[in-house]
């Protein structure tokens, strides 16, 4: 809301009105004018209904999802991705073996705000806008009941918790509500309480699968294998 910063009038962020217009996705005038690829595929001849429209904006999305699977997997096996799993597991012993913990951190941040960035990008050409309004703290526990039920850790669970909570947000809630109204002849708004059955689902799956649906081998192991309620000394002294 910086549109009058610290009553000065100075117009920092354009306030509720946000920043727009945004151009829509392409690959910009410059290659557009070398190598005579579209720089804007919304003004590509024949895009003019909004099928069209939708499909350019979706196989763009399929392009980029694919394009972040591949690095994250690569990452994820990379010399760097075992150092980010070494600092996970722990902090002292990584920075005992010689993992730069500072760099290593500094990459994991860049890394992160490169995607976001790019994500948030892709989203405000979509809308051909960003506005305040669309970023609140529902969207951040969204995505973190994403990777909980999913599985952190693992690339494919993460994207079937996406895709299954993105169904239940979409139509799943309303087709149970549907469902269940119809057969208990009740009145109950089902998706009134969207967020209080995803907090639910997220403590369901932490007290009964905190690896998630889909985890990773690795996630799994430290979960569940030599993790006891037993203290040390009495299996010890059981041991003996």
């Amino acid at each position: 809301n910086g549109d009058n910063l610290f009553g000065t009038g100075f117009n920092l962020t354009n306030g509720t009105g946000g920043i727009t217009p945004i151009d829509g996705p392409g690959f910009g005038n410059w290659i557009q004018q070398h190598l005579h690829l579209p720089g804007n595929f919304l003004t590509v001849h024949g895009l003019g209904t909004a099928d069209p429209l939708d499909a350019v904006f979706f196989w763009t999305a399929l392009v980029l999802v694919l394009i972040t699977i591949v690095v994250s997997a690569r990452l994820r096996d990379s010399r760097l991705g075992r150092a980010w799993i070494a600092i996970r597991e722990d902090e002292t012993a990584a920075a005992a073996m010689g993992v730069p913990l500072m760099r290593v951190k500094t990459w994991s941040y860049a890394t992160g705000a490169f995607f976001g960035g790019v994500a948030g990008a892709y989203y405000a050409s979509y809308k051909s806008g960003a506005f305040p309004d669309d970023f609140f703290f529902q969207i951040s526990v969204f995505i973190l009941c994403m990777v909980i039920l999913g599985g952190m850790g693992n690339i494919w669970g993460v994207i079937f918790g996406a895709c299954f909570l993105s169904y239940l947000d979409r139509e799943g809630l309303s087709n149970v509500g549907t469902w269940i109204n119809g057969h208990f002849n009740t009145h109950l708004d089902v998706p009134l309480y969207e967020f209080g059955i995803f907090g639910a689902i997220i403590v369901i799956v932490m007290l009964f699968r905190p690896e998630g649906l889909i985890p990773s081998s690795r996630r799994a192991a430290e979960l569940h294998e030599g993790v006891h309620d037993e203290p040390l000394y009495d299996a010890e002294i059981a041991g003996a």
